[in-house]
């Protein structure tokens, strides 16, 4: 990990006997500080050099703050990494979350905030920042333990602690999340669903589509190479690919609408290619309180892990059954998911499939099923538990 030492403004590259360092958040312009700026250069003098880095305002007043802060050394995303190395970006964007949540404090820089508004307002600077809105800033956001917000002219607005209530609403992000001093691991995947942390993500964008994945890897404590030029929807199956290696959390599979009527199933809600993966975050943005349905103990309550055979399909426990309970979607099926919403024990989640008549090089008597429409529908408790438990293929590529 490479760090900015506050004082000298010299790059030094550290092990695992880093120093205590702050972390800067921020949204990116044009003139920010290059990594070639503040790397060592012999044909210029240390006076020379550091009056060069000078011009940088926001790397001279994040340093300022660290400083003030006790700290010597900062970490900043446009100079410290050498992004002209695809091994070194690689590798950065892989420990991204591990680093912010490492840092002393994150001071997040919101070049569009008033320092005169009142953040709670609805119609506050603070609630249209864009910094609300970009895919990076989500876990920049999360993994600190402290982060503290600054206006466009520097000047403190206060912390995430202290206006959790306020970036709830503007976020969706459930403030004990905020509150929570380290939120990864066991932990979090326990209380937080896969469903819920998509959500969180559903309103965001990042300038190249990949990012939108490969930012939610540190959420989600997963790795994967880096492949830009594979497209959004790629990027976004291939993370979705690795959260199911690493979780039983069939809330993975709970996105979409809550059609009352097949007339409320708008045009886009039609799966290309009846895959099982959502194709964008936005796909989540109404399963915020989607959560696992568990027994008393805490254990799941039906299901095994789900494993990905290299054929483009999906190997899962579900309780499936015929659908009788709402022949307006036109599907043979329902498929009920380990999931319920939160506040509403007595329902589960669910959505509707078409079973396959024959797949080639299946068993006759494997069921293989898809799932064409992204809508979700609740059902009682009692009827999914009286269905049988299926071991069953769904598609999962596109």
């Amino acid at each position: 990990m490479r760090l900015l030492n506050t004082s000298t403004l010299e790059l030094r590259t550290f092990g695992r006997d880093r120093p205590p360092y702050a972390i800067l958040s921020h949204t990116w312009t044009r003139d920010e500080a290059p990594f070639e700026a503040f790397a060592p250069r012999r044909r210029f003098s240390t006076s020379i050099s550091r009056l060069r880095k000078k011009k940088y305002t926001k790397v001279i007043k994040s340093c300022q703050l660290a400083r003030e802060s006790g700290l010597n050394w900062i970490w900043i995303d446009t100079c410290c990494i050498d992004k002209s190395s695809s091994t070194e970006l690689t590798e950065a964007i892989n420990s991204m979350y591990a680093w912010y949540e490492a840092a002393e404090v994150c001071f997040a820089y919101m070049r569009d905030v008033s320092d005169t508004d009142d953040p709670v307002s609805e119609d506050s600077s603070f609630a249209r920042s864009l910094w609300f809105t970009r895919g990076w800033t989500l876990q920049e956001l999360i993994a600190p333990r402290t982060v503290e917000f600054y206006s466009a002219n520097w000047v403190r607005i206060g912390s995430k602690w202290e206006y959790a209530a306020t970036i709830e609403k503007i976020t969706g992000i459930h403030r004990t999340v905020l509150r929570e001093p380290y939120f990864s691991g066991f932990k979090t995947q326990r209380q937080y669903s896969v469903a819920q942390r998509m959500s969180w993500a559903a309103n965001r964008r990042t300038t190249r589509p990949e990012d939108l994945a490969y930012s939610l890897m540190g959420l989600f404590n997963v790795h994967m190479p880096l492949l830009y030029g594979e497209g959004e929807t790629k990027a976004f199956v291939r993370l979705q690919g690795e959260i199911a290696k690493q979780t039983n959390d069939q809330s993975l599979f709970a996105w979409g609408r809550w059609p009352l009527s097949v007339e409320d199933i708008v045009e886009d809600a039609l799966i290309v290619g009846g895959t099982l993966y959502a194709q964008h975050p936005s796909r989540f943005s109404l399963s915020r309180d989607i959560i696992p349905l568990r027994r008393n103990d805490g254990g799941l309550a039906w299901s095994s892990e789900f494993s990905l055979p290299n054929d483009g399909y999906l190997r899962i426990k579900l309780r499936v059954t015929e659908n009788t309970t709402r022949p307006d979607m036109q599907e043979s099926h329902v498929a009920f998911l380990e999931c319920e919403l939160m506040h509403d024990p007595d329902h589960v989640v669910g959505f509707f499939l078409h079973q396959y008549d024959r797949v080639e090089g299946m068993p006759a008597h494997v069921h293989v099923y898809k799932r064409e429409f992204a809508t979700l529908a609740k059902f009682p408790r009692r009827m999914a538990i009286k269905a049988p438990l299926l071991d069953v293929f769904l598609s999962s590529m596109y």
